[in-house]
């Protein structure tokens, strides 16, 4: 039986109407339930489909359907490799379109591998395919079918193409939103799950902070005063008459230098100044212990521009930041021979600015750009969601360590 034309003027209402269906539709299914009323009346169909081609470099599709629902519809949730498409020549852009008058039968869909089931389960012989295309590229295919045989003409080709072309432009940017808000997922929930490591490798530095410094204490209250006892008995003994004093002086000088080893690595892990006395005060104390234990005569300075603000962060906060300064002042003490080292400390766009500077060599030498001690600040840097910077220092002479680090809200609201 011969299908009765449709006028241009109805085709031309119809088309408007897909158009109006297609405003405010903010997803593919909704999309295809609006305007599939509107183009059976253009393009009788018992199943209707959007095919979409997917941007995950791997050349799957999916499939949005109205009408008669088939195993097409799951690829939504589990994409199709395009190679086991029955249309993949299609979408290859091997053929314009692809019109069957009975699919059951068709060797074009007939291939090893094709996912061509839906076809005999759904009863949809007559087939009408045509490609979606935006910016000059096939992005998916507009698909018709009728459960009777020669249903579409070359005519109703010419509809469809019509239809899919005015169907393209917004599945386009549908499928760029979709793309988009997949990323600012996947992007979130990257943010998400590095807070929470930072986080949690932040309160481990903590503890490990914490015990470094019970650990010094152990140190200084039970191995050292041991170490004393036995040097105070060195002493005695060498007073004794009947024992050489040359047998036990290198004893006693061997303990000695023990002992003020043992005093700097405790003044290493308990920086009870910082936590006594302050942020500055614990900076200004470091530099001033550093030169002298390292006997070398080197100017030092310490700026604070801050009002005391840095005092008002964490505690693993400050000890973190301190470490970084300790880090820098002591490659700076043993690699660099500077003459000056100076600390500067300031607040900037809501943002603490502590800036450590040594005229000494610089970082010339690669190996010393990726030394331990450069990447223990990064990473103490990194834990503490700041970030730090090396560069030479002024002139070009030197070395320059930046590290900036978000002020707190709390402050900043207070400084408001």
């Amino acid at each position: 039986m011969q299908r009765p034309l449709i006028q241009a003027e109805s085709v031309l209402h119809h088309f408007l109407g897909i158009s109006r269906a297609l405003a405010g539709q903010l997803d593919f299914q909704s999309m295809i339930d609006a305007v599939s009323e509107e183009i059976r009346h253009i393009l009788p169909h018992d199943h209707l489909d959007v095919s979409l081609l997917l941007l995950d470099g791997e050349n799957h599709l999916q499939a949005y359907e109205s009408g008669v629902h088939t195993a097409w519809g799951d690829f939504v949730y589990h994409p199709l490799p395009i190679v086991e498409s029955p249309i993949r020549t299609l979408l290859l852009g091997e053929v314009p379109y692809l019109l069957s008058d009975d699919a059951t039968c068709d060797p074009r869909f007939q291939f090893p591998s094709a996912f061509n089931q839906p076809i005999f389960d759904a009863n949809l012989r007559s087939r009408l395919h045509v490609p979606l295309r935006a910016q000059g590229l096939i992005i998916g295919a507009l698909s018709c079918s009728k459960h009777t045989t020669c249903f579409y003409t070359e005519d109703d080709v010419r509809h469809t193409q019509h239809v899919a072309d005015l169907l393209a432009s917004y599945v386009y940017a549908l499928r760029q939103t979709d793309q988009a808000k997949k990323l600012e997922i996947a992007q979130a929930q990257i943010r998400a799950r590095e807070e929470g490591l930072r986080l949690g490798a932040l309160r481990l530095t903590e503890e490990l902070e914490n015990e470094r410094q019970r650990i010094g204490m152990d140190l200084h209250d039970q191995t050292l005063a041991d170490m004393t006892r036995l040097h105070r008995r060195l002493g005695r003994l060498q007073l004794h008459e009947s024992l050489p004093g040359s047998d036990l002086l290198p004893i006693s000088q061997a303990l000695q230098e023990s002992m003020q080893e043992l005093r700097g690595i405790i003044d290493a892990v308990k920086p009870t100044v910082l936590q006594l006395f302050g942020f500055e005060e614990g900076l200004e104390d470091l530099l001033l212990r550093s030169v002298r234990n390292s006997g070398l005569h080197i100017a030092t300075h310490l700026h604070d521009l801050t009002d005391g603000e840095a005092n008002c962060l964490a505690e693993p906060q400050k000890i973190a930041l301190f470490r970084i300064v300790q880090e820098a002042v002591n490659n700076a003490i043993k690699h660099a021979c500077p003459e000056t080292i100076d600390i500067h400390l300031d607040c900037q766009d809501g943002q603490l600015a502590l800036t450590i500077v040594d005229d000494g060599l610089g970082l010339d030498d690669e190996d010393r750009r990726n030394s331990g001690g450069i990447q223990n600040m990064q990473v103490r840097a990194q834990l503490l969601g700041a970030q730090v910077r090396i560069d030479s220092g002024p002139q070009g002479k030197g070395t320059q360590v930046h590290v900036s680090l978000p002020m707190p809200a709390v402050l900043l609201t207070e400084e408001a």
